[in-house]
Order: C-alpha cells, then sequence, then structure tokens
C-alpha cells in the first residue's frame, strides 16, 4: 500500500512539474508573438557620467525582447554571450560618453563617441554671436575657479594715461556665457590628444582637472568682441571676471569707478583742498 502511495505521489509529481513547465512555455511563446524574440543588448553595468571614459566593466549584456528595444540600441541577435559579444564590449573600450547614463540603461550609439583632436568648440556657439578668448590669472580669473556653463561679468580696468589717478574701472559686459576654460569644453572630449615625439602611441590627456589655463572663452556678440579686443590692445589695460549665480541673469546700471570713489571725502585733502590739516 505504501509502495502504491509512493508510486502515486511520484508521478503526481511528475505531472506537476509537466504542467508548470508547459505553462511557463505557453507564457514564453505567448510573449514571444506579443513582444518579438529576444536579443542581446548592451546596458550600462553602472551609473556613467557625462564625459567618463567608458570601459568593459561598465557595460554588460542583458536577454531582453526584441520589441523593447530602443532605437540605436546596440545589440546582437543571439541568446547567449559569444566571442562576438566579447568583441562587441571590447569594441566600444575607450570611447567617451556623451551624456550621462543611468545603471540597466541601454547603450545607444548617440550617447558614445570617441575621443578626437577634430573635436570643435564651433556647434556650440550659438548663431550670431562669436566666441573670443580672455586671458586670466589667479586673480583675474576667479581662482581659476570659473567651468563651461558658468555666467560673468567683465571688469575692464582702463588707462587713460599719466598715472594710475587716471585708471578707471568699468563693468564693460554682464551676464556673459562662459564657453570654456582653456581647451576644456563641457560639452565636448574633454581631453586632448597629443602626439609622442618619439613615435609611439598617442597620448590622452584629461582636461576636466586642468587648471593650468590661462584663458578664458566667452560667448558675445561681435560688437562686443571689438570692445574686448580693444581693451586687450590697450597696453596695460586689463579684464577681470567677476562670477555670478547661473540664475541670476538681471543686468543692472553699474557707473564707473575712479581712485576719487575709492578716497570719497578724503580725495580733497591729498589734492590740498580746504579740508587739509
Amino acid at each position: 500500500m505504501n509502495n502504491k502511495a509512493l508510486t502515486l505521489s511520484l508521478v503526481m509529481g511528475v505531472l506537476a512539474v509537466f504542467f508548470v513547465q508547459s505553462y511557463v512555455s505557453s507564457i514564453e511563446d505567448e510573449a514571444r508573438k506579443k513582444f518579438g524574440t529576444e536579443v542581446l543588448v548592451i546596458t550600462a553595468r553602472r551609473d556613467i557620467k557625462e564625459m567618463e571614459t567608458v570601459n568593459e566593466t561598465m557595460l554588460e549584456f542583458k536577454l531582453i525582447p526584441k520589441r523593447f528595444l530602443e532605437p540605436a540600441a546596440i545589440s546582437l541577435e543571439k541568446k547567449e554571450e559569444d566571442k562576438e559579444t566579447s568583441r562587441t564590449l571590447k569594441g566600444l573600450a575607450g570611447t567617451v560618453a556623451v551624456v550621462p547614463v543611468k545603471k540597466g540603461e541601454q547603450i545607444t550609439y548617440n550617447k558614445l563617441t570617441e575621443a578626437s583632436i577634430r573635436t570643435g568648440l564651433a556647434p556650440q556657439i550659438a548663431p550670431g554671436r562669436r566666441a573670443i578668448a580672455v586671458p586670466v590669472n589667479e586673480t583675474s580669473g576667479v581662482a581659476k575657479l570659473v567651468k563651461p556653463g558658468d555666467r560673468v561679468d567683465l571688469l575692464a580696468i582702463i588707462d587713460m594715461g599719466g598715472g594710475k589717478e587716471n585708471k578707471i574701472a568699468k563693468t564693460i559686459l554682464q551676464d556673459v556665457v562662459v564657453l570654456s576654460i582653456g581647451r576644456y569644453v563641457s560639452n565636448n572630449v574633454a581631453r586632448t590628444v597629443e602626439a609622442d615625439p618619439f613615435g609611439g602611441p598617442n597620448k590622452i590627456r584629461s582636461l576636466v582637472e586642468d587648471f593650468s589655463f590661462a584663458s578664458v572663452t566667452l560667448e558675445v556678440e561681435p560688437i562686443q568682441a571689438q570692445m574686448i579686443a580693444l581693451i586687450l590692445a590697450g597696453g596695460d589695460s586689463a579684464i577681470t571676471l567677476s562670477l555670478r549665480n547661473n540664475d541670476d541673469t538681471d543686468r543692472v546700471n553699474v557707473p564707473s569707478t575712479v581712485f576719487g570713489d575709492l578716497l570719497g571725502s578724503d580725495a580733497a585733502k591729498l589734492k590740498g583742498g580746504p579740508g587739509k590739516r
């Protein structure tokens, strides 16, 4: 009796497994009919920052229904990883993410680019405007803490001749967009490719944390570019950047400043006026 019960239990167990597998298979067949066959697609294994260099450890393949494949996604008509999938991942090593990519997000061709010396600034200049570089140092460049995308005012120190008493400080431009610092452009490949003088492979150097820059490139109107060029050609005249909050776009009338304004009523004393003691 016990043997019959055991045999019956085994038969029922086998039947239960068979029915479950059949049910799962029917669900899979229905899903394939509804969503299409499955393909391997490359996804981000972790968050990838904008302008970050991509390597194989940041990417992985995932099997998804073809219907869920994003346009331009990098995929293979396979169900298992093999040598071809490995070559595909290696082929993406060294590329640069042009936009932030979240963990699990599909990798598409328009999210990656190649590091190249041909990437330029010109496409980022608004039509009708011009890019012009202004020399800066630790003082005039806000301790070199400005970055692409910041907005600044331009203060000009104009030498009128006859000593520093005749120098004028004037805010000549307000709310000007910083396009780049040195050769670092925020929406471009933040690196430079330098040829090895001894014939070796090119050296790729990141410019994101480069504080050795000596100029800042600004986006201005053509007439403003002329004003800046005139001031920079004025010998002892100089331009200082004044950083502003990105949400502050107000433009106010700022009067010029001369040394007499700094001294106030004491200016008369120094000139031997009636207040002299």
